[in-house]
């Protein structure tokens, strides 16, 4: 792997089509009043038949070329995925994004040539004719003005995305003081009346900041990643609570080369101790699992954390209540980094207990082996 170039991920891919639709009717209503600059001294302008006829044909260029371009942004996308975003380092961002819409220029053209063509001779309305340098300079602005429109989205969504994981890395910077804490005045005290436990809470700590921290400068973070950082965090809780706390990590091993937004799965581990199992007299366990699932828009990896804790009730005891911080942080990031097609679910377990649900498009998480033999 290449360390002097970080790969950054792609935008989310979403496809839009009222958006495509709004910018095409736009650019149609550009090209009608450019041609007619262009060709004003045809008679076909004196005519609603002749400005209807060019108001169709820009819209339908417009549209052929519009929806040419994004359809192959998506299925590059698609296809790819983060093998793609491996690709797009340096020169070949630019190569990628000059060449999706000259290719898609190149393919809408005739097609919208073709439709143009049709509705011309089922009309037989009047026809409109440009000279040799008004065709050249139309074609030139058809190619900057779609260039120019998807490259300030693609602009857009990495700025979107650069502060993200700005506030990603600020997250992962900071470990949270009341665990700090806790953890190094739990040592202190097993120093003198339990030193092996002592010495195990302090070591599985050690693994838990070396996991963390390592987690921050990983282009290609792993859902084995995660779950080495979420094992040791559960490590040194189990030595605190002793008997209190059980848990499980059901994960195969074909999952965890999947690729996870670091600091995805983990707090929701957090939560799940911290507001329902430590506050529970009796303590419990928390379960982790991962499987994919097959639905309408394409494979998804599912994630399930469920615990046996005191659940979503109101009138349990008052122990660090939540602010939301957390879930709202993993919604947002999950909406900026694969759109509508990843969520996350909060519900109640019977007889108690809560189950979070994460879901994930499979398509967009590459197993770390495939990444690193991309080009």
């Amino acid at each position: 792997m290449d360390s002097t170039a970080t790969p950054s991920p792609l935008p989310p891919d979403r496809w839009r089509p009222l958006r495509t639709l709004r910018f095409a009717l736009v650019v149609a209503l550009m090209f009608t009043l450019l041609n007619f600059a262009l060709t004003s001294n045809s008679p076909a302008w004196t005519t609603h038949d002749g400005w209807w006829l060019a108001g169709s044909t820009s819209l339908v260029f417009a549209l052929c070329i519009s929806f040419s371009i994004e359809l192959l942004f998506h299925a590059s996308r698609r296809l790819f995925g983060m093998r793609l975003a491996r690709w797009l380092v340096g020169p070949r961002r630019y190569v990628y994004y000059w060449g999706v819409p000259l290719v898609g220029v190149i393919i809408g053209l005739p097609l919208a040539s073709l439709l143009t063509g049709a509705m011309r001779l089922k009309s037989g309305g009047p026809t409109l004719s440009a000279t040799p340098l008004g065709a050249a300079v139309l074609l030139l602005l058809v190619m900057l003005v779609f260039y120019g429109y998807f490259t300030i989205r693609g602009w857009q969504q990495r700025a979107e995305r650069q502060a993200l994981e700005a506030r990603l890395k600020l997250l992962q910077g900071q470990i949270e003081p009341h665990f700090l804490f806790n953890t190094l005045a739990n040592v202190v005290g097993l120093m003198e009346s339990d030193t092996p436990r002592a010495k195990l809470m302090l070591e599985s700590f050690v693994d838990y900041l070396r996991s963390s921290l390592g987690g921050m400068r990983k282009a290609d973070h792993t859902l084995g990643d995660e779950l080495a950082l979420i094992e040791a965090y559960l490590r040194v809780i189990k030595i605190r609570m002793e008997e209190r706390l059980h848990y499980t990590i059901s994960v195969p091993d074909e999952l965890r080369a999947m690729q996870l937004p670091a600091l995805t799965l983990q707090p929701l581990i957090e939560n799940a101790v911290l507001h329902g199992l430590e506050p529970k007299i009796d303590g419990g366990s928390v379960r982790i699992a991962a499987q994919l699932s097959e639905a309408r828009g394409g494979p998804l990896l599912v994630l399930t954390v469920d615990d046996d804790g005191l659940g979503l009730s109101t009138d349990r005891p008052k122990q660090r209540n939540g602010s939301g911080t957390a879930l709202a942080n993993i919604r947002e990031r999950l909406a900026q980094a694969y759109g509508d097609a990843a969520g996350l679910r909060i519900e109640p377990v019977a007889p108690n207990g809560v189950r979070a649900t994460l879901s994930l498009p499979a398509h967009a998480l590459a197993a770390t082996s495939t990444q690193r033999s991309a080009p």
